[in-house]
């Protein structure tokens, strides 16, 4: 997540304003000033983006931290960038668990990508009583579709960290695994209103977030979800769509917590 201290400390890098998104890269890939580019990355790079010598790219690695240079040489199945600068970016201080009942296919895959721009850390599917999708159907390669749409988000918001879509949990047990200090259920017909929630939850570094289907949550899952330790709250003065609500709510639990 880029404070406004850290955008004006970007605005400084050599190249900023490229179009060209950061690309992650392992610690194992980098050595003697210089960066390798391979895989999936390195077909964009070459196939999509078309790249050429000279252009800038920016890398992250897994501790967060970002690279920035030219690329040098484009080979056969690898990019090399020169390592010209770094640049520690500042950790946003909170750990946001977005718990999303799973919705239709292309509004789901809205939501992992916005959720990823405003800073969201981990996405959980969830299966509750009214979810109408199929969970079972091409999990698997639903799953890695998520993970690539959230991992192309992150690249193009310029994250220094990826976002983890999981495998579908049971509304059960999603209520059940979180420890988080501020835990959220969102549901029009709830009596909290978020901002006044929020405000008397004070200072707090991680925060759980659920969000229900078209059909909303049955009043058993409410209670389910109370009992667990988890606050029921509205929107306030309007109803939003599921994939809405997931961007939305979370950019204010996100606000509210101080990193945005």
């Amino acid at each position: 997540m880029k404070t406004r201290s850290s955008l004006r400390t970007y605005s400084g890098l050599k190249g900023w304003g490229t179009d060209l998104p950061q690309f992650f890269i392992k610690q194992q890939n980098m050595g003697q000033g210089f960066a390798r580019v391979e895989g999936d990355d390195y077909r964009h790079l070459v196939r999509v983006r078309r790249i050429k010598t000279g252009n800038i790219l920016y890398l992250t690695d897994e501790a967060g931290r970002m690279y920035y240079g030219p690329v040098t040489e484009i080979g056969r199945d690898h990019v090399k960038v020169s390592i010209t600068g770094s640049y520690e970016r500042p950790a946003s201080g909170l750990n946001i668990s977005l718990y999303m009942c799973l919705i239709k296919g292309a509004n789901f895959e809205f939501a992992i990508q916005k959720a990823a721009e405003v800073g969201v850390n981990r996405i959980i599917p969830v299966i509750s009583e009214r979810t109408v999708p199929d969970p079972d159907r091409k999990l698997e390669q639903k799953r890695a579709r998520w993970n690539r749409i959230a991992a192309e988000a992150c690249k193009q918001c310029m994250r220094g960290t990826t976002l983890h879509v999981g495998l579908p949990l049971p509304f059960a047990d999603a209520i059940s695994i979180d420890n988080s200090q501020v835990k959220i259920i969102c549901h029009p017909g709830a009596s909290a209103d978020i901002r006044e929630h929020l405000l008397s939850c004070g200072a707090y570094s991680s925060a759980g977030i659920i969000i229900g289907p078209e059909g909303g949550f049955s009043d058993n899952e409410l209670e389910a979800a109370r009992g667990a330790g988890w606050a029921a709250v509205n929107f306030g003065f309007t109803q939003l769509r599921s994939e809405t609500a997931a961007v939305v709510i979370s950019a204010l639990v996100i606000f509210n917590g101080g990193s945005l």
